[in-house]
């Protein structure tokens, strides 16, 4: 028997692909309502790969999540759209820093060419392709898209079930004392679990579920909190707008997205919360809209009004913050740390990998 613990997309594609394979599942959830963490306050974007380095588990994962995930779409009548995404270098304060945006929009390319990504293509200008995207640069990358994922997990969870998975709700699962146990949240009830493996897929609490090896290594969970405007209003073409992402960060900056038949939306920014349930709006409209401006010009500040919160596990070890995903056995433990983007393009292929660590 194996428990997952997190319905998210991850723990449901784990929990399905187990099952497929044989195996009895259980999924233990601690919401009432799963998938309402991270999976469901995400920009929902099927991410191509250009950021990552060739060597990543990031870039691997995210390659082969990308193709398990369109055929898996379409089987299965998921909403999704494949339409391409525009990364701008956008309004500068300086020559200096236009020059350095430029160097980084040319090594963005030649990763991209190098990780055998096909159509992307540099364009100068953008503005003449793309009305109202601001920026001397901007890099085309058709292979990328977005989807409904409400659709997506219920999908996932309806296969699942199918396949034999058990989902438990309102199940908050601790390790102490050498057990591992699950609290009943509405009833309070404790009760020992059993299991051949174990496999932790909470995202944001990952941690706690983990116990430091020997060696005194400390992994830890911070969470960075991402805020979204909604706008009031779509550009005229659906096609996402980013800027070049910062270097001193895994966030990718704040950026023009759209939901199927829904509203648009401007964001992530990245600023760290307060604790791992800190899904308040602090950021003033004002200061958010002039990072929205730097990318297009086709929106005003009384554009913008409050739209939801995400929040990314961010990882550290030892007190370092760790850039790539970690898949990491301990014992009847498979622990899945720091799944923030591409978590959600990736997340059939993390599952595969989890599989094929059961034998």
């Amino acid at each position: 028997m194996v428990i997952v613990v997190g319905s998210g997309i991850i723990g449901s594609w784990i929990a399905y692909l187990l099952a497929k394979s044989g195996y009895e599942v259980y999924v233990f959830e601690k919401s009432e309502n799963a998938g309402d963490g991270i999976s469901g306050r995400n920009s929902g974007v099927l991410h191509s790969g250009i950021y990552y380095d060739e060597t990543s588990l990031k870039s691997k994962l995210c390659f082969r999540g990308y193709e398990i995930a369109i055929p898996f779409f379409e089987k299965n009548k998921i909403p999704f759209s494949i339409c391409g995404k525009v990364i701008t270098t956008g309004l500068s304060e300086s020559s200096e820093e236009e020059k350095d945006k430029q160097v980084e929009i040319e090594k963005l390319l030649s990763n991209g060419k190098r990780l055998g990504i096909s159509g992307i293509e540099l364009f100068s200008n953008p503005g003449s392709h793309w009305k109202h995207v601001l920026g001397n640069s901007a890099l085309w990358i058709p292979k990328t898209g977005i989807v409904d994922v409400p659709s997506y997990l219920k999908a996932l969870w309806q296969l699942g079930e199918e396949a034999g998975v058990k989902i438990l709700k309102n199940k908050k699962v601790i390790r102490e004392d050498g057990g591992v146990f699950a609290i009943d949240l509405q009833t309070k009830v404790k009760e020992e679990l059993d299991a051949d493996c174990f496999v932790n897929a909470c995202g944001l609490y990952s941690d706690e579920l983990l116990i430091n090896d020997s060696k005194g290594n400390k992994f830890e969970i911070r969470p960075n909190k991402g805020e979204y405007f909604r706008l009031n209003k779509q550009l005229p073409y659906e096609t996402l707008v980013y800027p070049l992402p910062m270097k001193t960060s895994t966030a990718l900056g704040v950026h023009y997205t759209f939901h199927l038949g829904g509203d648009a939306y401007a964001g992530p920014n990245s600023n760290w919360a307060i604790s791992k349930d800190d899904y308040k709006m602090n950021t003033p409209r004002k200061v958010y809209f002039e990072s929205l401006r730097k990318i297009t010009d086709f929106y005003k500040e009384e554009d913008l009004s409050e739209g939801y919160v995400g929040l990314r596990p961010r990882l550290f070890l030892n007190g370092e913050s760790v850039k790539d995903f970690v898949i990491h056995k301990e014992s009847n433990w498979i622990h899945l740390l720091g799944i923030e983007s591409p978590g959600l393009t990736s997340s059939p292929a993390i599952a595969e990998e989890v599989v094929g660590m059961m034998v």
